[in-house]
């Protein structure tokens, strides 16, 4: 999927209505039990979602709408499901359940310092080491992982009390461009727990957020700069050219006499 696809898809799924979102990941967990389980020969990776739910699934009445009749969804091919799915994951969590974290998990839970000790450890070994593979230097990718986390994971009642690490190298909650060997790079330290992981991204979306904002205002200098230079050589230029017609030499005309 291009930049340009995820950019529309990311400003329909904005708009969408937080039960249609749910609706929608409901309905791909569907389809991917049938990918799952049954995958004909002939659903081929460009086949797009809408044929492959009339074609192979017998029953659908149940789907939401954006599946069968609603491009660009409808229309999006086989092999962009899973990225097409992680990105609704990463909606639902912003605009539904990120109100309902476990108290357990809210930073409230924590102290100041706690926090602070837990984000300054988690950030110097992962995307802050020097070593670490070239996928897992973006801050932003850590933020969609621990989303994606938050949603399959920590919805259920599982122990907190383990190591973070042990989720953080599951391939399954990366996206497709990061590999085993990547995630070999990094070690966290045992003592940052799955309790930790709403505190470390709250801490990374602050950092991101600032990082943006650092950008957009380096942006704008460079505009301003650009628009001030620019404005100098218009200057210079006509002055150059005032100049020259100016002080060229004056041509005089010899007088006819009658």
């Amino acid at each position: 999927m291009t930049n340009d696809e995820r950019t529309k898809l990311q400003r329909l799924l904005g708009v969408m209505s937080n039960d249609d979102i749910l609706n929608y990941l409901g309905s791909l967990d569907y389809v991917f039990t049938y990918l799952r389980n049954s995958v004909p020969e002939h659903a081929l990776e460009t086949t797009t979602i809408q044929t492959f739910v009339e074609y192979h699934i017998h029953s659908y009445a149940c789907l939401n709408d954006n599946i069968l009749r609603r491009p660009p969804f409808s229309t999006i091919q086989l092999q962009y499901i899973i990225d097409l799915y992680e990105r609704i994951e990463e909606n639902a969590f912003d605009k539904v359940l990120r109100a309902y974290v476990k108290k357990e998990l809210v930073e409230e839970t924590f102290t100041d310092k706690e926090r602070e000790h837990v984000l300054h450890v988690f950030s110097r070994m992962t995307f802050e080491k020097e070593t670490i593979a070239e996928t897992l230097k973006s801050i932003d990718s850590w933020i969609s992982m621990l989303k994606r986390l938050m949603i399959r994971v920590l919805n259920a009642n599982i122990s907190l009390d383990v190591p973070l690490q042990l989720y953080l190298e599951r391939t399954d909650l990366w996206s497709d461009r990061v590999s085993n060997l990547d995630l070999d790079t990094f070690q966290v330290d045992d003592d940052i727990l799955l309790q930790h992981t709403y505190v470390i991204l709250r801490g990374l979306e602050t950092k991101q957020k600032r990082n943006n904002q650092l950008t957009q205002q380096q942006q704008q200098k460079i505009s301003e700069i650009q628009s001030i230079e620019g404005q100098r050589e218009k200057v210079q230029t006509w002055f150059d050219t005032t100049a020259r017609v100016t002080t060229g030499p004056k041509v005089l005309k010899p007088k006819i006499r009658v």
